[in-house]
């Protein structure tokens, strides 16, 4: 063993996570998924996912948009982990994207090419991070109830209506 350097952790680093994966869906097209996931990319995948859960909270929301969660953390890992890194920024768009992959059934296939450990590792670092953090789950606890105050309103509205 060598002396620990800086070109010696970036050789390291560079042998360790960046290998790809293609994978050929059922359409022809083809994705490529990182094999492997860096700590830092989970972490910055985690910081986006809280800062749009901070953007749902501020908007109204309905319990259509708390199903969206689920696709936004779906279309978060295909922008970090596979090279279609172009998946817009705004939830809405997101979403859509989502509804015409999970339509095409395509997400399911490229989800399950992901490898197994690695998603663990995504799960575990989220585990830790709702651990340490009240804040991602009183978040989430906010959006689900301004979600069903704004259904009980609409409610209202459509019951004075008639």
């Amino acid at each position: 063993m060598g002396q620990l350097t800086v070109t010696s952790i970036n050789k390291a680093h560079s042998k360790e996570f960046n290998s790809q994966k293609k994978v050929t869906l059922k359409t022809g097209d083809f994705i490529m998924i990182q094999q492997k996931f860096k700590k830092t990319s989970i972490q910055r995948m985690l910081i986006d996912y809280q800062g749009i859960l901070e953007q749902l909270r501020q908007k109204e929301v309905s319990m259509e948009v708390v199903k969206d969660m689920t696709f936004v953390y779906y279309m978060l890992l295909l922008r970090h982990f596979t090279n279609l890194n172009n998946i817009p920024n705004e939830i809405d768009k997101m979403v859509i994207v989502c509804e015409k992959l999970n339509d095409l059934d395509l997400l399911e296939e490229i989800l399950s090419s992901f490898d197994k450990e690695e998603m663990k590792k995504v799960d575990e670092m989220i585990k830790q991070v709702s651990e340490n953090s009240k804040f991602l789950g009183e978040q989430i606890g906010d959006i689900f109830a301004k979600a069903a105050l704004n259904e009980v309103v609409e409610g209202e509205k459509d019951a004075d209506v008639q």
